[in-house]
């Protein structure tokens, strides 16, 4: 390789290495947008991991909110129940008019 050659090719790796450096620094900043979000994020998964791994503290909020306020347990019961058969209608094969109607 003559040295004209080399010369080009690390002037360009340069320039390219000076472009990713730019291009990340862009990113980075786009992404401190994001981050409310993000944050919001991993505090509902922390929440729902919480929740996979104590199962009793749901079920004693569960019976408690049963002892303390039955109606409005069994109101959000049935929601939950209607909004469950909705989501299996919707994702059920076939045209989207005979599932839901």
């Amino acid at each position: 390789m003559s040295d004209d050659r080399a010369d080009l090719l690390a002037r360009r790796r340069e320039r390219l290495v000076l472009r990713s450096a730019r291009l990340r620094g862009q990113v980075a900043t786009e992404l401190q947008a994001l981050e409310p979000a993000l944050a919001w994020a991993d505090r509902l998964q922390d929440a729902w991991l919480w929740l996979r791994a104590h199962p009793l503290a749901v079920a004693a909020g569960v019976v408690g909110l049963a002892v303390w306020r039955p109606r409005r347990l069994l109101g959000l019961g049935l929601r939950a129940w209607s909004a469950w058969q909705l989501l299996q209608r919707v994702r059920a094969p076939g045209p989207v008019s005979r599932r839901l109607f």
